[in-house]
């Protein structure tokens, strides 16, 4: 799943819980993915290119089911010790393994149970169907949009994000994945600027001009 979708999971979260902060909750549905993104650049976790597509081959550490669930135990008590704020520390865990969960469902066989364990790998491989890809997470997307009661502006983003999401979705392989060879930094950059970029979209535009504006540190 793209990185507005997994934002968008985070306003299904808010939902049910009103008044917690919602950017914790973003960073919550996809620390599991800046996980990815700095183990990349450090070179536990890589990715291939091989059939003309892309593979996510190797990411046991930020995206196996032990590492999720790991990931969510330890944010629960930091945030439950640390802050004091047992609420949020359950809808932040919650959102942690929600991650692992929906990339269960679309990524090709490549999340291990845990870093220890090679076998079994699981994915349903939704995203070997782009189309289907497409489809499935765009309504994802407008139904999360739906249940949280959101702005114009906000369905705004998640639409327009989606769409942007294409042309990575359909790309045709060889020749257009040549500079993510050369380049393996710039797969986990663009990655990284996707997540940072649907934080503040979604997070600007979930409230109405209405809304009480108060920072995180002191919702938290």
């Amino acid at each position: 799943m793209y990185a507005i979708n997994h934002a968008a999971t985070a306003l299904l979260i808010k939902k049910n819980n009103s008044k917690l902060p919602l950017f914790p909750l973003l960073v919550s549905v996809q620390l599991v993915e800046v996980l990815w993104v700095f183990f990349n650049y450090l070179g536990w976790e890589h990715f291939s290119v091989y059939g003309g597509k892309l593979h996510l081959d190797f990411l046991p550490y930020s995206h196996s089911i032990f590492s999720g669930v790991a990931a969510a135990i330890l944010s629960f008590c930091v945030i439950n010790w640390g802050y004091k704020n047992k609420k949020l520390a359950i809808a932040f865990a919650i959102g942690v393994v929600s991650h692992v969960v929906i990339d269960v469902i679309f990524h090709e066989k490549d999340i291990q149970l845990s870093p220890f364990s090679p076998k079994p790998v699981l994915g349903l491989g939704i995203i070997d169907y782009p189309i289907l890809n497409f489809i499935i997470e765009f309504a994802y997307g407008i139904f999360c949009w739906w249940y949280f009661k959101g702005t114009k502006p906000l369905l705004w983003v998640i639409i327009i994000f989606n769409i942007l999401d294409l042309p990575m979705m359909l790309a045709p392989g060889g020749d257009s994945l040549t500079a993510f060879v050369h380049y393996p930094f710039l797969l986990p950059s663009v990655i990284l600027f996707q997540i940072l970029i649907t934080w503040y979209f979604v997070y600007r535009y979930a409230h109405s001009k209405n809304d009480k504006n108060s920072s995180v540190i002191d919702e938290i």
